[in-house]
């Protein structure tokens, strides 16, 4: 197989109780490979297994693209959480401020504009090419590397299936819960990284454990 399911950078249990491990459990090995075996299908069907999945989603549309995109959304998403409460470093956190004002405010802002998103998507983190931070939305299994000069720096799962096990129609809670968990080392790294996150290379065969390799 191309791509394979990676595994996940902390225990199934650990982000309890904002997420159980049932949830984690239910999205990871139904809904998160499920993406993946369905690209796998596709690829060696068109004879592009030369291709990384971000070749795919710049360059493939219908079927392909939305279980490329979601099967890329999906490893970001988990390596955007983390166990602990964390917060950015001083630095990073000044540059948040002149942008959104005080992290309090960016909070308010992602969890209105999550909140308010229309059926399923996605919402996130974005820097463009002058490191200009912004919070979008995207529909369905979109993804921002499609957006001309914008780079994905975290990323929020807000398809129900993300959060119904233990939240059932509260997406808002389940929105605060997740911002409790941001891991922001990671995000911050991805702002620094000034390009597109790789995320190919912890699906690849040998790539067994995707917290060695961040």
């Amino acid at each position: 197989m191309k791509f394979q399911l990676p595994q996940l950078p902390w225990e199934k249990s650990a982000l309890e109780p904002f997420l159980s491990a049932e949830q984690v459990e239910e999205h990871y090995q139904a809904h998160h490979k499920s993406y993946i075996d369905k690209v796998n299908e596709a690829v060696e069907k068109q004879g592009l297994e030369d291709q990384s999945l971000e070749e795919l989603i710049l360059h493939q549309d219908g079927a392909l693209y939305n279980n490329a995109a979601q099967a890329w959304n999906h490893t970001f998403f988990w390596m955007g959480l983390t166990p602990e409460k964390t917060k950015p470093g001083a630095a990073f956190e000044r540059t948040i401020g002149s942008h959104f004002g005080t992290l309090e405010d960016l909070k308010k802002f992602f969890i209105e504009s999550a909140g308010n998103l229309f059926g399923s998507g996605w919402t996130w983190f974005v820097a463009n090419e002058n490191s200009e931070l912004a919070i979008v939305n995207t529909r369905n299994g979109d993804n921002p590397l499609r957006f001309e000069g914008t780079r994905p720096l975290w990323a929020c799962d807000v398809w129900e299936h993300a959060y119904y096990i233990d939240y059932k129609h509260d997406r808002k809670k389940y929105l605060e819960g997740a911002w409790d968990h941001i891991n922001w080392a990671f995000v911050e790294d991805n702002l620094n990284l000034g390009q597109i996150p790789n995320m190919s290379r912890y699906m690849n065969e040998g790539a067994s454990n995707i917290h060695s390799l961040i």
